[in-house]
């Protein structure tokens, strides 16, 4: 049998910075485990069929064998099927250890899934295709806050990718004194929108609290700006009290155009304004932008104010 580099052996090194984050790792909830196995059991087929004997469903069979060779233990439980103590035991094991298990849950839908495999599918009442499974993995783990996703083939902790690690968790840190309670509980609004698939209503919070930061910073500082101010008249002002140091504003202007041009541009054209006869469907991939950007504006803008 092949050894298997599980989800807690490539972990190990990944220790938390302690910043404040918008995703947990620590916690699997009850509803989460629920709807993982539910789609397992739609994507693998059922444990067994019975008969005169009988008969195990060999990738359950193969899930339960890995894992338990891998952890060094015999079985999963006293059910009577590997697929019944897969699950029964993903009901209330160790965060770890449910991870674990997800990661080989999904790289058999992956297996179950290939060209060779219709019969299988056929003799096991598979229901749903890999594409569809995976997409619901990934979607109740970000609705659920649990922050780990499976990406080629593994399961990665959403901070170990450089834009969330280097410009979202930062960002959140920031944010935390009194004065920036508004853009804060904004920017965490935005990602609880996006979670839910609410990617519309992400775009406009991320850009609520981009220019809430700005104006945040005009307040605790003293300087004066119209209510009702765009983010191009926010940019002015900040420029005109030399918010970031002179000899930056030729290298500035680029980072300027981007915020004139890029998030306030999605929102325009995407969450803000009138949908027509159709409406507009703002995709996760431009939401996700949305994120990263106003994130690292933030950074960039609280950085300089407290220069």
């Amino acid at each position: 049998m092949a050894i298997w580099e599980l989800f807690s052996k490539r972990a190990a090194d990944l220790a938390k910075s302690g910043v404040e984050d918008v995703y947990q790792y620590t916690d699997i909830p009850q509803p989460l485990r629920v709807q993982i196995s539910q789609i397992a059991i739609e994507a693998l087929g059922m444990a067994a069929s019975y008969g005169y004997t009988t008969s195990e469903n060999p990738r359950w069979v193969e899930i339960e064998n890995i894992f338990c060779r891998e952890k060094g233990s015999y079985a999963l439980g006293n059910a009577r099927t590997s697929g019944d103590r897969v699950i029964t035991y993903m009901s209330g094991c160790s965060t770890e250890d449910w991870i674990d298990l997800l990661e080989l849950l999904c790289f058999s839908i992956i297996v179950v899934n290939q060209d060779n495999q219709h019969f299988f599918r056929q003799q096991w009442g598979v229901e749903v295709e890999q594409e569809a499974a995976l997409d619901e993995v990934n979607y109740r783990l970000r609705e659920a806050g649990v922050g780990y996703q499976f990406e080629e083939e593994q399961v990665i902790r959403v901070d170990s990718q450089f834009i969330h690690a280097e410009v979202v968790k930062p960002a959140l840190s920031l944010l935390t004194g009194r004065e920036f309670d508004g853009p804060r509980d904004e920017f965490l609004t935005a990602h609880q929108h996006y979670r839910r698939g609410e990617h519309r209503q992400a775009v406009a919070m991320a850009a609520n609290s981009l220019e809430s930061t700005f104006k945040s910073i005009f307040d605790k500082k003293g300087w004066e700006y119209q209510k009702g101010a765009r983010i191009s008249d926010l940019i002015k002002v900040a420029r005109s009290h030399s918010l970031w140091p002179d000899y930056l504003d030729a290298s500035f202007d680029q980072l300027v155009a981007t915020l004139q041009s890029g998030l306030p541009k999605i929102r325009d054209n995407d969450a803000s304004h009138g949908q027509g006869a159709v409406p507009k469907g703002v995709p996760a991939f431009v939401a996700a932008y949305a994120l990263h950007l106003a994130a690292s504006k933030i950074v960039f803008l609280v950085g300089a104010a407290n220069a």
